[in-house]
Formats: structure tokens, sequence, C-alpha cells
């Protein structure tokens, strides 16, 4: 398998180059049949019986155009590079956070979970062993029992909330979010208000899904670096079927320096829209706070 891998990357990195020879060969080829055919002599002898309609002047436009499309492709050559190569981070950025999550649960899952089942089964084994009169050591193990069953649950509750909100299928996407504007905003101490208006309450799970992860990384990226004490966020669906999400805070906004595709938090937003088909834009005010805009389709559920 790694000898596989290394000659795909070693037949990728000599294809530009196999590439540029058959160009090279290409257009030695078309030197030499040209010369053989005096064709540049015979083309300007035929533009120059039309010289009435400039067809002389024709040569010139076409290698000025033949230029322009090539610093063109050379201009997107590079924009592609740059989006494979911040692609490429934000995939291991997010197999980074996964492995990191995972290893978390599974942390909680041995220190917590496993500890209360062994005292559970502990006061089992003690309340099937115990003697007719032992009443209240088998009530004390009994209470055991169900504070260690107590815990589990409210660890269960804890586990599933971070893998998913419940409330997003028990109440729907406007409920949801304004859930995580409130408790957000007792955790971090900053004012949040959540303003939605005329919200379809059939929306599809990945669109309501995208949206409440999207205000979830936006306020996060708020408590991180905005350095605010004060955030909104707008949801509305408009007459042609869009929806409309904005996050706005009071903060120092985005430094000259930086731009959107900088935070790796910015660059998976951008990408889970970009999977939605829509469109999300930053709009900083230096010192003056930052605004997220986001447009995508409001499908619904079939």
């Amino acid at each position: 398998m790694e000898h596989h891998q290394l000659g795909a990357q070693a037949s990728a990195r000599s294809r530009p180059r196999r590439t540029v020879l058959l160009c090279c060969a290409l257009a030695l080829a078309f030197f030499l049949l040209a010369a053989r055919l005096d064709l540049t002599e015979r083309l300007t002898q035929a533009l120059w019986r039309q010289e009435h309609w400039q067809l002389d002047e024709l040569i010139l436009s076409l290698l000025l155009l033949v230029l322009a499309l090539a610093g063109f492709a050379v201009r997107r050559g590079r924009q592609v590079a740059l989006l494979l190569a911040q692609n490429r981070a934000l995939t291991q950025r997010l197999l980074r956070a996964q492995e990191e999550e995972r290893c978390a649960l599974a942390r909680e899952l041995h220190d917590e979970v496993g500890q209360d089942c062994t005292a559970i089964r502990a006061a089992a084994s003690y309340i099937l062993r115990a003697r007719e009169g032992d009443q209240a050591n088998v009530q004390a193990c009994a209470a055991s029992i169900a504070r260690s069953s107590e815990a589990l649950h409210a660890m269960v509750r804890t586990m599933l909330r971070r893998l998913r909100p419940p409330v997003l299928d028990s109440l729907g996407l406007a409920p949801a979010l304004q859930a995580l504007c409130d408790s957000w905003a007792q955790q971090h101490g900053i004012a949040c208000h959540f303003a939605p208006h005329a919200i379809p309450d059939d929306l599809d799970d990945s669109t309501a899904t995208a949206i409440y992860r999207l205000v979830q990384e936006g306020l996060t990226n708020v408590a991180r670096h905005a350095g605010a004490d004060q955030a909104t966020v707008e949801l509305r669906a408009d007459a042609h079927g869009l929806l409309h999400l904005a996050i706005e805070d009071n903060g120092r906004g985005l430094r000259p320096d930086k731009t959107p595709a900088d935070g790796f938090g910015m660059l998976g937003m951008r990408e889970r829209v970009a999977g939605l088909r829509g469109h999300i834009r930053w709009i900083s005010a230096l010192g003056n706070g930052l605004r997220i805009e986001v447009a995508l389709a409001a499908r619904c559920a079939a």
C-alpha cells in the first residue's frame, strides 16, 4: 500500500512536466510545419489583400487575447492551488478535532461511566449476597444504585447534547437557536439577542443543522476573538425561498492584515455554506464590530 501511494504521488508530480513537454513538442512540430509551408508569409499576403477590412491587425489582436487568457489561467491556477491548500488544512483540522472529541468522550466513558458502572455492580452484588435482617445495608446499596444511575443518565444527556442538540429535533430550529443564544450569553457573560422572522417549520435536517452549527461557530468566534459585550443573531426567510442569517457583534472587528480565510473557524463556515450552495460574506469595521451574512436556499423536508 505504501509503495502504491508513493508511486501515485510520483506520477502526480511528473504529470505537469509531461504536459509541458507535450506542449513544447506540439509547438516545435507546428513551427517546422509552418517553416516548410511558409505559412506566415501566405497568411500575411492573404490578409494584405483584405486591407480594407483591417484584417492584418488581427494577428496582434489575437496575440494579445492569448496573452490575456494565459494571465487569467495563471491567476485562476494560483487561486485553485490556494483553495486546495486551504481545503487540505481544513480537512486536517477537522480530523484532529474529531480525534480530540473521540479521546475526550473515551476519557469520560472510562472515568465517569466506568466508575458508576463499577459502583452499581458492587452494590448489586452486595444485595444479592445480603442476608435476611440486613435491611439497612440493602437500602443503602439501593440508594447508591439510584445515585449512580442518575449520574449515568446525566452523563449520557451531556454527551448527546455535545453530539447533537436534542432541542433541534424536538422543538425545531428557532427554539434551538434561542436556547443556544441564551446558554452562550449565560456562559460568556455577553448579551446575545436572537431575532427570528418567518422561519419555515418544515426545514430539512441538513439545512437546520447547518444553520445551527453556523450560529454556534459564529458565537464561538465572538467569544474568543471579538472582545465584544453584545451580539445579535438574526434569521429570516424572504419571499423568494431564501434564508438570510446574520451574526453581528460590537467588538474589535477584523484586523487589516487578517482575512476570513485565515481562521479555521471561518474557513469551516465558508465550506459548510458552500456545501449548501449558499453565499457568505464578512463585513468588518475595525473597532466597530464584525457582521457575518449568510444566504442559502430554504430547503424543506419532503
